[in-house]
């Protein structure tokens, strides 16, 4: 997940601070990035190329491949043209896409067992790789020619994928295509007439655990008179540590609790960290301490959410990455929603709204998914109608 988390860092920091310094206006450098990001939305579309033809490990090798080739050519064209940056952007995020949902694929041929850890190792690449290498990148950008940057950029992409070459996996069947599309049809229609999809469903798409803060935490420093320094590695470098940090928490928490209690109390914990952000004394310390903490949870919702989606999917033979995909754009659904209302909440009472807002969803949609965790128990645990 390594190259995954490396195009979300040349497509949110890298790039940006790139075009910004060459003069781009941010108006352009904020539709150019928006566009790119799109794919981790419905990159489930074309998530079904993962279940076909080739083994997901010859697709990792591909899509880290081809990230790596449309991220130096966006770092080299840094003065081209507005679009021609956002096809390149968008491609490799369409790619990176490609990478997520073939690696989510091979998750659900662990045992059950494993799926904690292994969801906790998929999230902590993601998330750390995302925070560390856009921080190493920003420095590098200033410190070395174009070039450099872009031969290091794709570099750091391809060469972890490598690691997909010791995946011990079994050459897929070869079909026509009609037959091929009728099992990965029949997998997908037995993943979302189960009950537990359903009731997954209701956990993926809350509030609870979407780490929304994250997105605007950085804009608000001055606001808790935090220097430069302190914001750069709050919310930078040291959040995406934190945040793997978190993520080998869920995975220990998740191999040992009920795993949609545990994702419920994580609305807990953000919405207690949120409110001190908010209503603690404006200083650096409180931005530092709330915020580091909060990244400690996000890491945590992220890995149970990972162990919980790996359980509603099951083993799917024929299908696998397009149902991880399509379950896991939903859990990003709830992301970009819970960033825009933080941002209302911020417009409308500065920091302090921002924080609660954030806080008080987590609280409630929390509450109610600790009641669905306790007396929904039986429900998720009827697999009659769910292949395992």
């Amino acid at each position: 997940m390594l190259p995954y988390g490396f195009a979300q860092s040349v497509a949110t920091l890298l790039m940006p601070y790139l075009l910004r310094k060459y003069g781009m206006p941010v108006n352009e450098i904020a539709t150019i990035v928006a566009i790119s990001l799109t794919p981790s939305v419905w990159g489930f579309l074309w998530s079904p190329l993962a279940d076909t033809g080739l083994k997901r490990q010859t697709w990792i090798l591909l899509a880290a491949g081809g990230q790596g080739v449309m991220a130096a050519a966006a770092i080299l064209g840094v003065h081209a043209a507005p679009w021609v940056l956002m096809a390149l952007l968008f491609t490799m995020n369409a790619l990176a896409a490609v990478l997520g949902s073939s690696c989510g694929a091979l998750l659900t041929r662990m045992p059950a067992t494993l799926r904690a850890k292994s969801g906790a190792w998929y999230q902590g690449g993601n998330l750390g790789s995302s925070a560390i290498g856009g921080g190493l990148a920003i420095w590098l950008a200033d410190h070395a020619a174009l070039q450099a940057v872009a031969a290091i950029t794709a570099t750091a992409m391809v060469v972890p994928a490598l690691a997909a070459l010791w995946i011990r996996e079994e050459a897929p069947a070869r079909r026509a295509v009609g037959p091929q599309l009728a099992v990965m049809l029949a997998d997908l229609r037995d993943v979302f007439r189960a009950k537990r999809t359903w009731m997954g469903m209701a956990f993926f798409l809350s509030p609870v655990g979407t780490g929304a803060i994250g997105n605007l935490i950085s804009g608000v420093g001055q606001e808790y008179h935090a220097s430069g320094d302190v914001v750069l590695w709050v919310s930078g470098v040291g959040a995406g540590l934190l945040a793997a940090l978190g993520c080998f928490g869920g995975g220990y928490l998740a191999g040992r609790m009920n795993r949609m209690l545990a994702y419920a109390l994580t609305g807990g914990l953000m919405a207690i960290f949120g409110f001190y952000l908010g209503y603690g004394p404006p200083t650096a310390v409180t931005y530092a301490v709330g915020y580091s903490c909060y990244a400690v949870v996000s890491g945590i919702a992220y890995a149970v959410s990972t162990a919980l989606l790996l359980d509603v999917i099951g083993h799917r033979k024929h299908a696998a990455a397009s149902a991880y995909a399509t379950l896991n754009a939903t859990s990003n659904l709830p992301i970009t929603f819970m960033t825009w209302f933080d941002g209302v909440g911020y417009k409308r009472w500065g920091a302090t709204g921002l924080m609660a807002t954030d806080a008080v969803a987590n609280a409630v949609f929390g509450a109610l998914l600790v009641l669905l965790a306790i007396f929904g128990t039986r429900w998720w645990n009827d697999t009659g109608d769910l292949k395992d």
